[in-house]
């Protein structure tokens, strides 16, 4: 099916200059993360290997620097998680106008081919995940790729051996995460598909409760409640177990990488291949990845 690439950015159009500004500040905040490490490296590496006398007052400019920018940090995360989640509301709102007013237009045709427990659900639950995704998508996008792509260029720097035996780990990584992000898409649309039959039952039960109040058949309609009650619940249970596979496999193979690279490390610094601030300093540039 071909996907509105023009119809899906068409709603950021009344909302770009404020969305523009949160993009920038998720930009800002995302930088200064990886500025932290370089003073935290510029204070073992030069500061305390240089002249004592004048060292401890360079430590209290640059910890007076670092609180500076740790509140441009928050207050840039702030307004992109704030402001975000409001455009994102916004987005929702226009989206959801626009279905309403298609749906008055429609024929009585579609109306008796389709259930009204499933249109119900369209403009409800499966808006607010769509909702998530054109706050989130672009934010996410350029705070990951900022961090990757500048932890990438400072550990090249700090030490390119131990670089490329953290990067070896990514094609194991990339694939895992291909496999299980399909299986996780399959599940989540199964479940959409699960509480959208399980509104329609209780839409249909519910307007026709004098029927069923009169022919005394609240126990069937009990039973075909329950029967889509358990097939979500089914549903929900196989999401959980991929969710469950994928972020515990995510994290096995995190952690295999760090203890590798940590062991890599050691051995450069028995060799004397790497000085320990800066085995330090590589630590904690590449926790940025977890």
């Amino acid at each position: 099916m071909h996907f509105p690439v023009k119809k899906f950015f068409s709603y950021y159009k009344p909302y770009l200059k404020l969305y523009v500004s949160i993009l920038a500040c998720a930009l800002i905040g995302s930088s200064l993360t990886l500025v932290f490490p370089l003073l935290v490296r510029y204070i073992t590496k030069d500061v305390l290997v240089g002249n004592l006398s004048t060292a401890l007052n360079k430590v209290f400019w640059i910890g007076g620097l670092m609180l500076i920018l740790a509140i441009i940090q928050n207050t840039a995360n702030f307004f992109v998680d704030y402001k975000g989640h409001e455009v994102g509301a916004r987005m929702e709102r226009d989206l959801r106008s626009e279905i309403f007013a298609h749906m008055q237009k429609l024929s009585f045709r579609f109306y008796d081919k389709e259930r009204t427990g499933q249109l119900m659900s369209r403009i409800t639950n499966d808006l607010l995940l769509l909702s998530e995704l054109y706050h989130h998508g672009p934010e996410d996008y350029i705070k990951y790729l900022v961090r990757f792509i500048g932890a990438f260029v400072i550990l090249i720097f700090i030490n390119p051996l131990l670089t490329i035996a953290v990067f070896c780990f990514l094609p194991v990584l990339g694939v895992f995460s291909l496999y299980f992000n399909k299986r996780l898409n399959k599940g989540l649309r199964r479940n959409k598909e699960r509480i959208a039959d399980i509104n329609a039952q209780v839409e249909d039960s519910l307007s026709g409760i004098r029927v069923v109040k009169s022919f005394t058949n609240e126990q069937e309609e009990i039973r075909k409640f329950n029967r889509e009650n358990n097939r979500f619940l089914h549903s929900r249970k196989d999401t959980y177990r991929s969710e469950a596979y994928y972020f515990n496999g995510v994290e096995t193979v995190i952690q295999a990488n760090h203890h590798h690279c940590n062991r890599l490390g050691k051995c450069q610094y028995c060799e004397s291949q790497l000085g320990f601030s800066r085995s330090n300093n590589f630590l904690a540039v590449y926790r940025l990845y977890d």
